[in-house]
C-alpha cells in the first residue's frame, strides 16, 4: 500500500519531502496487514491465543494507510493545490506512474499462473473468481466501486481502487479543504470518525472490515479525516499532548474489538510522528525505511506468497508450530517478494514514465518519495 508524498519531482509541483518516521510506519501497517492475511490461512491466532486481537485485526492498517494518504497528499499538496485542468492531469500522472505499472504486471503474472494451472490440468477453485469482466475491473482500477461483490484475481487490489478514486477527487478536494474557515476545520475529522463509529456498528461481526461493498465509503471517510488532520497539524491546531492520550485508543480497541478506537488513535499516532520540517538524509536509508517505501509491493505482492503457502499447507498439513513456521516464513517472502517488485519493476518503470512525461532525465534522488 502507499500515500503519496512528493519530493523533488520533475516536471512541475513536487510537494514536500519524505518523512522517515511516516515511511517507517508504511511498514509496521503493511507488515500488519500481512500478518491478518497469514492468519487467515494459518489460524495461527488459535495457536497464540493473547496475540488473537493483533492478528485477526490486521485490516486495520489498510486504514491506517487511507488516513497516511489524506494526511500525506495535504502537506504535499495543500500549499500549492493542482490547479485547472493541466494542474490536475500532472497530478493524476505521477499517481498513474506509481501505482498503475505494478498492479498491471501482478494482474498478468496471475492471469499467466492460473493459465498455466489450468494447461497443466490443475482444479481451480470458484474459477468464476478469474472470469474476463473481473480482470477487466481490476486492470481498470474499478473494482472497489461498487461493480462487483466478488473478490476476484488480485483481490487486495481493492483497496488500490479505492485510493485511485480519491487520487481522482482530491484536485476539488484539497481546494475545498484549503478554503474551510479554520474554527470549521476540527469538524472535518470528527466528522469523518464519527461516521467510522456509525459504520463500524452496523454489523458487529465485520466492524470496519468493509472491502467491495462500502470499502469505497470506508476510504472516503478515512482520507477525508487524513486530510483534516494535515490541514491542522500543518497549522499547528493540533495539541501533542491531546494526540498522545488518544494512543490508548489502540490496545483498548484492539481488546474490545472496537474498531474505531483504534482508528481514532491511528489518527492520532499519524501527526505525532510527523515532523513539521524533514532532516536530510544522512547514510545509507535503514532496513525499516527501505521497507517501508516497498509497502505497495509487498501489498500487491501477498498473493502470490498465498498461493505458495495453501500449496505447502496441502503437502505438508503442519501442526501448531508447523503454523507458526510457516508464519514467520510468508512473512519474510512477503518482504523480500515486495522489496524486489519495488527495487526493480516500481521505481525503474515510474521514473521511466516520468522521464518520458517531462522530457528530460529523471535522476535517483528526483523520484518522487512517498509517506
Amino acid at each position: 500500500m502507499q500515500a503519496a508524498q512528493g519530493g523533488n519531482q520533475v516536471g512541475g509541483h513536487g510537494g514536500a519531502p519524505r518523512d522517515a518516521a511516516l515511511t517507517r510506519l508504511r511498514f509496521f501497517l503493511i507488515g500488519w496487514v500481512i500478518i491478518y492475511h497469514l492468519d487467515l490461512s494459518l489460524h495461527v491466532s488459535e495457536v497464540l491465543p493473547p496475540l488473537a486481537p493483533l492478528f485477526r485485526h490486521g485490516y486495520l492498517g489498510v486504514d491506517g494507510f487511507f488516513l497516511l494518504s489524506g494526511f500525506a497528499l495535504w502537506l504535499g499538496y495543500g500549499a500549492r493545490p493542482p490547479r485547472g485542468f493541466s494542474g490536475a492531469v500532472q497530478f493524476l500522472r505521477r499517481r498513474f506512474a506509481k501505482i498503475w505499472p505494478l498492479h498491471a504486471l501482478a494482474l498478468l503474472a496471475l492471469a499467466l499462473l492460473v493459465g498455466l494451472a489450468i494447461a497443466a490440468g490443475a482444479t481451480i477453485r470458484e474459477p468464476e473468481r478469474f472470469a474476463p469482466r473481473e480482470f477487466l475491473l481490476q486492470l481498470f482500477m474499478v473494482n472497489a466501486w461498487e461493480t462487483t461483490d466478488r473478490h476476484a484475481w488480485n483481490y487486495p487490489s481493492w483497496a488500490l481502487s479505492v485510493e485511485w478514486a480519491g487520487y481522482l477527487a482530491f484536485p476539488l478536494l484539497v481546494l475545498a479543504v484549503g478554503r474551510l474557515p479554520r474554527v470549521l476545520l476540527p469538524a472535518l475529522p470528527l466528522a469523518g470518525l464519527l461516521g467510522l463509529v456509525l459504520m463500524s456498528g452496523w454489523d458487529e461481526t465485520i466492524g470496519l472490515n468493509y472491502t467491495l461493498d462500502f470499502g469505497l465509503l470506508r476510504f472516503a471517510l478515512e482520507f477525508l479525516t487524513g486530510l483534516g488532520i494535515g490541514r491542522l497539524a500543518s497549522g499547528g491546531m493540533l495539541p501533542r499532548p491531546l494526540l498522545a492520550v488518544l494512543l490508548i485508543g489502540l490496545p483498548l480497541g484492539l481488546w474490545f474489538a472496537q474498531d474505531a478506537a483504534v482508528v481514532l488513535a491511528l489518527a492520532a499516532l499519524i501527526p505525532l510522528l510527523h515532523r513539521p520540517e524533514a532532516a536530510p538524509a544522512t547514510g545509507r536509508p535503514d532496513l525499516l525505511l527501505r521497507l517501508g517505501e516497498a509497502s505497495f509491493g509487498v501489498y500487491l505482492c501477498w498473493v502470490f506468497i498465498e498461493t505458495g503457502l495453501v500449496g505447502l499447507q496441502r503437502v505438508m498439513q503442519p501442526g501448531p508450530g508447523g503454523r507458526v513456521a510457516l508464519m514467520l516464513v510468508g512473512f519474510l517472502a512477503s518482504l523480500v517478494a515486495g522489496w524486489l517488485a519495488w527495487r526493480f519493476v516500481e521505481v525503474p518503470v515510474q521514473r521511466w514514465l516520468l522521464r518520458r512525461g517531462a522530457g528530460r532525465p529523471v535522476a535517483s534522488g528526483a523520484l518522487p518519495a512517498r509517506q
